[in-house]
């Protein structure tokens, strides 16, 4: 029996498989339409939807079997995936590849085994959806190419259920990132706290009234706000130490942002100021996107 080889990104495709939310042990109609309608369509005895996990083949949907697994090992579906169409085996007894394996000289007695993969969106194949019978059986051209017509549809409402859980996920961080400033504000209401919020990625930035405060300024006197607000203030002297701590925090280095820096106060002399924040969420693809933090005076009317 020729053993499944692995693939080569086989550590981003169970990542990928992990990430779509399909492991679980919920039937889904949605996916046994498909099984159905094959098991109809061929009149095969055995129709799957099945998911190839890193030891084992799960079928998410299955018709006429049991089974709700198998070792990956003698699994017919770790070999589809390397396909780019389809497995076709017309008699697995017949095939070297497959004659000797306990799923064809046992129950269920494979013969007919056609598999075509199923990719998610960044094309990683997670399974197939395969026809199986327990007698040898010739497929046509048409008959394969319906087949892969199937298992395209299928592939479609593997997209969708990405694209659901994309959209989720993004909620849940927007949630958690407005539930974390709300607690900061909370925070800072009682504790006359200057904050500041910035969107690392447009450079918005907020501040409170008492972060102008501390450097001598009313707040609308230093509209609009934008990064370059607090560069201009900042001294120049500082701001490469400012870059590299925040690089630092932003690559998971420091779990906090924090820096002594000296900023211009509207009187013309500098104050010393002890800045801190962190990152509180991220975009989808990783890049740092809202961050948040104080300002707190430590030495006033010093000079450079």
């Amino acid at each position: 029996m020729q053993f499944p080889a692995l693939p080569h990104n086989e550590a981003e495709r169970l990542q990928a498989l992990t990430l779509s939310g399909l492991l679980n042990n919920m039937a889904d109609e949605r996916f046994d339409r498909f099984t159905r309608l094959a098991q109809a369509l061929f009149g095969c005895k055995i129709s799957l939807f099945t998911l190839v996990d890193e030891k084992k083949q799960w079928f998410k949907s299955r018709q006429g079997t049991a089974l709700k697994e198998t070792p990956r090992d003698v699994s017919f579906c770790a070999h589809a995936i390397f396909n780019d169409d389809v497995l076709y085996v017309p008699d697995a007894s017949l095939d070297p590849r497959f004659a000797d394996n306990p799923l064809v000289s046992g129950p269920p007695a494979i013969r007919l085994y056609a598999g075509v993969p199923l990719h998610s969106p960044q094309g990683y194949p997670l399974g197939t959806l395969c026809i199986i019978d327990d007698s040898p059986r010739e497929l046509n051209a048409l008959q394969l190419a319906l087949l892969q017509d199937l298992a395209a549809l299928a592939e479609a409402e593997i997209a969708a259920r990405f694209s659901l859980l994309v959209q989720q996920r993004k909620q849940q961080e927007l949630l958690a990132a407005d539930n974390t400033i709300k607690r900061l504000q909370s925070i800072i209401d009682t504790s006359l706290l200057a904050t500041w919020e910035w969107n690392v990625q447009t450079g918005d930035v907020i501040f409170n009234e008492r972060w102008a405060q501390q450097l001598g300024y009313a707040l609308y006197e230093l509209l609009p706000l934008h990064f370059d607000t607090w560069v201009k203030l900042v001294h120049p002297d500082d701001r490469v130490k400012a870059e590299q701590q925040l690089q630092r925090h932003f690559s998971g280095e420091l779990e906090h942002y924090k820096l002594h820096c000296r900023m211009k106060h509207k009187d013309g002399h500098w104050v010393s100021i002890l800045t801190q924040g962190r990152l509180i969420s991220r975009t989808e693809q990783g890049a740092p996107r809202l961050m948040a933090g104080t300002h707190q005076p430590v030495v006033e009317n010093t000079t450079p």
